[in-house]
C-alpha cells in the first residue's frame, strides 16, 4: 500500500513539474523575437517559425525585405501566425520611412522630410503608414527614431533618420507617429536609447563609443515621452558610454537600463533590445553572456534578426535553453522573467488582431 501511494505521490510531483516547466517555457518564449527566412506560407523557414509560434516558443517575428515578396503572401503569413499562436504574436518591422523601410510598394517620407511638414501634414503621412501596416497585419513598428541629429556624419543624420537637433521638435513629431500607429492598434518603439545621434560609428558593424560625444539633451525626448500614455516601448541601443557604464554597452548595462531609463527617467513600459545579432554585440559577446547580462540589466524582449552568417532555425530554442539553465544556476532571477511576461502580455492586449 505504501508503495502505491508513493508512486501516486511521485506522479503528482512530476505533473506539477511538467506544468511548471511548460508555464516557464511560455513566459520565456514571450521574451524572444526572431527573424526568419521565407517569403510565403510554403517556405520551409516560415513553416519552422510558424511551428515555434504555435508552441509559444517565441513572442513574435521581425520582418525584413527578404520576407516580403508581395502584399498577398505577406498577409497570408501574418494571418497564419496570428490565428495559430496561443498568444497574439508581435508581427514587427523597422519602418521609419525614407531609407529605413522594408517594403517597396509604397514610399514613406523620412523623419527629416516629415520634420519639414506641418503637424497636420505629418499626421496624414503617419496615418497612411499605420493604415498600410494594419492592412498587412503588422502590429509593432520599431520606430520612431528619437535620436538627435548632432553629428553631421552619423548614420542618423546621413540617412535622414532624425527629426532634427532640437529635442522639442523630435518629441513633437514622435508623438504624432506614435498616436497614428496606436489609433490602428499598432505598438511602437522609440529608439535608440540613450542616444545614437552624436556618434559617427555604426553598431551594425562593430563597437561604437559615445563617451566623448554624448550630450545630455539626447535624453530629453525620453523624459518628455515617458508618461505619454500611448507610448509602448523603448529600444535600447548597443552604444557604449563609459560615463554611464564603463564595462557594458547600453543593451547589456544595468546602470543604463534599470539605473537611468527606469529609475532616473521613470520609464515603466516594455524595454526591448536593438538587434543582438549586430556586430557591436555578436563580435564581442557569447550568446550566453548576451542573454544573462541583458535580462539582468532589465531588457524585457530579446531581439535577434537571425541575419548573421546563415539563419539559425533553432535560435529561439537555444535562447530558451540558456535562460532555463541560468535560472537553475542562480544567474537569472525567475522574477525578472515573470515581470517581463506581465509587461508584454499587458501590451499585447492593446494590439490589433
Amino acid at each position: 500500500m505504501f508503495n502505491k501511494f508513493k508512486i501516486i505521490f511521485l506522479a503528482f510531483l512530476a505533473l506539477i513539474n511538467i506544468t511548471y516547466a511548460n508555464d516557464l517555457d511560455s513566459k520565456i518564449g514571450q521574451m524572444i523575437i526572431v527573424g526568419f527566412n521565407g517569403d510565403n506560407i510554403n517556405s520551409l523557414g516560415y513553416k519552422k517559425i510558424l511551428k515555434q509560434a504555435q508552441k509559444g516558443e517565441i513572442s513574435g517575428v521581425i520582418l525584413f525585405s527578404k520576407n516580403i515578396k508581395s502584399k498577398e503572401d505577406l498577409i497570408k503569413m501574418n494571418e497564419n501566425l496570428i490565428n495559430l499562436s496561443p498568444i497574439t504574436p508581435f508581427i514587427s518591422i523597422d519602418n521609419e520611412g525614407g531609407y529605413v523601410q522594408r517594403y517597396d510598394f509604397y514610399k514613406h517620407k523620412s523623419a527629416y522630410e516629415v520634420s519639414r511638414l506641418t503637424n497636420k501634414e505629418a499626421q496624414k503621412e503617419y496615418s497612411k503608414m499605420a493604415q498600410i501596416q494594419k492592412d498587412l497585419k503588422i502590429n509593432l513598428n520599431f520606430a520612431p527614431c528619437v535620436d538627435l541629429a548632432i553629428n553631421q556624419n552619423s548614420i542618423i543624420k546621413t540617412k535622414e533618420r532624425s527629426y532634427g537637433i532640437n529635442p522639442n521638435i523630435v518629441t513633437n513629431y514622435s508623438k504624432i507617429f506614435i498616436e497614428e500607429h496606436n489609433n490602428q492598434g499598432i505598438a511602437t518603439s522609440i529608439k535608440h536609447f540613450p542616444g545614437h545621434g552624436s556618434v559617427e560609428g555604426d553598431t551594425h558593424k562593430g563597437f561604437v563609443d559615445a563617451t566623448k560625444t554624448f550630450k545630455n539633451e539626447e535624453l530629453k525626448p525620453y523624459y518628455d515621452l515617458k508618461e505619454y500614455d500611448k507610448l509602448n516601448m523603448v529600444m535600447v541601443s548597443h552604444i557604449f558610454n563609459s560615463n554611464i557604464d564603463n564595462k557594458y554597452p547600453a543593451s547589456l548595462s544595468k546602470k543604463t537600463i534599470k539605473g537611468l531609463l527606469e529609475d532616473e527617467i521613470g520609464f515603466k513600459g516594455v524595454i526591448i533590445s536593438d538587434d543582438y545579432d549586430m556586430g557591436a554585440i555578436r563580435k564581442n559577446y557569447s550568446l550566453r553572456d548576451i542573454i544573462v547580462n541583458s535580462i539582468n540589466a532589465g531588457v524585457n524582449i530579446l531581439l535577434f534578426s537571425n541575419n548573421i552568417d546563415k539563419n539559425d532555425e533553432n535560435l529561439a530554442l537555444k535562447i530558451q535553453k540558456i535562460i532555463k539553465k541560468e535560472i537553475k544556476l542562480g544567474n537569472i532571477k525567475e522574477q525578472d522573467i515573470e515581470n517581463s511576461y506581465q509587461k508584454i502580455i499587458e501590451l499585447k492586449k492593446r494590439l490589433s488582431h
